[in-house]
């Protein structure tokens, strides 16, 4: 039998509940999360009363245009024990999936532990217009309430109409250098996306639905993200996600790429077309890629000039201009690790010869010194001839 007091101390428990999170006015019960500057409520049920467990009604809401979502909450009162956060997702009418995300907890009213469930949508997730059910990992704890039409209590946030948030509506920095991908059959997903020096990129993105090609509705930024040398990735346009994976996943004859090279395949749209591009390496806030002018000396021989051209795959062209091999060409590849610059090639007689400079700034490169594996060596140094490349 539950003792008077114990029976009192759930009742205004259940009470306290029923107010979820502070009132914007009379009558209104809103669960976090709430909306923070530039966002909006894109889907919440105000309620007041006391909540029960396991909603038999799915929680489902419908969006008439497109909208990024920056945060989803359900709400675990869970008879004022709360519930260890799990995940929380939505499925689409045809039974796509987004998600699911791991939440976060949050206390409830009284101080009740991981009451909230809160995920933080980083980078946010554009939606279609369609019918959304919402998916938690925990139904049988998840809170509901005759004001929510007995469907499991919870808050979907985005921005404004109009909003492009800190990153959309920007034009992409390489969108010059941007490929536009058609939808592909559901059973051919996946092609060959760029291959590029190890670093820091930016992601830009975008779904295009017009007929303009190259140029999506609007660039949305994945970034900053780390691509390791001789690692292969796979980014999924659809859900923004990038993650290592083995080149033999998407075909037993794939290797996986050089040392000094990462290489990403794209995962594509079977519905629409993207747009995508790789912004970067962003290491030590330096864009080494471009045109430069080379100087340097050869250790018991003569003084030359080349032109070097960093490309932004990783590999580079050399040229020499001035010295005892005019027009001498070399093809090979370099590598920014955020302190160190390593160029690389094969000379015919030389055989591998390998530049390193550890003074490296944006418009200039100092006291480098280069081997050559039957030759003898020397010192160089450049300067940036033109922006990009």
């Amino acid at each position: 039998m539950i003792s008077p007091r114990k029976l009192f101390t759930i009742l205004i428990f259940s009470l306290l509940a029923a107010f979820i999170v502070t009132q914007a006015g009379l009558g209104e019960c809103y669960g976090l999360p709430s909306p923070d500057e530039g966002e909006e409520r894109i889907f919440a049920q105000s309620a007041c009363a006391g909540v029960s467990n396991d909603p038999p009604n799915p929680t489902v809401f419908t969006i008439d245009a497109q909208r990024t979502i920056t945060k989803i909450g359900t709400y675990h009162w869970n008879d004022a024990s709360g519930e260890s956060p799990g995940t929380i997702g939505l499925r689409d009418e045809q039974g796509k999936t987004y998600g699911p995300w791991q939440a976060e907890g949050e206390p409830g009213q009284g101080g009740v532990p991981n009451a909230y469930w809160i995920v933080q949508l980083s980078p946010s997730v554009d939606l279609p217009a369609g019918t959304y059910t919402i998916i938690d990992s925990s139904p049988s704890t998840w809170s509901y309430t005759y004001e929510s039409n007995d469907c499991g209590l919870a808050s979907v946030i985005g921005l404004k109409d109009g909003s492009g948030g800190s990153e959309k509506g920007k034009s992409a920095p390489c969108a010059g250098d941007a490929v536009d991908y058609s939808p592909r059959s559901p059973t051919d997903l996946y092609t060959a996306g760029p291959g590029l020096a190890p670093g820091m990129y930016n992601i830009w993105y975008g779904k295009r639905t017009g007929t303009q090609i190259g140029t999506p509705d609007k660039w949305t930024q994945l970034g900053q993200k780390e691509l390791s040398s001789g690692k292969f990735y796979v980014f999924d346009v659809t859900t923004a996600n990038l993650g290592e994976s083995t080149p033999q996943m998407i075909n037993p004859m794939l290797t996986n790429p050089a040392p000094g090279r990462s290489l990403v395949w794209l995962k594509l749209s079977s519905e629409d077309a993207y747009v995508v591009c790789f912004d970067g390496p962003l290491d030590g806030g330096l864009q080494l890629a471009g045109a430069w002018k080379m100087s340097g000396h050869q250790e018991g021989f003569n003084d030359w000039k080349a032109d070097l051209n960093l490309k932004k795959d990783g590999t580079l062209e050399w040229t020499e201009t001035e010295g005892a091999n005019v027009g001498a060409n070399r093809q090979g590849t370099w590598q920014f690790d955020g302190t160190v610059l390593t160029l690389k090639w094969v000379s015919p007689g030389g055989g591998q010869t390998s530049w390193v400079s550890r003074s490296v700034a944006e418009n200039s490169i100092s006291s480098g010194t280069y081997s050559v594996e039957r030759a003898p060596g020397g010192t160089w140094s450049a300067m940036r001839m033109a922006e990009g490349f």
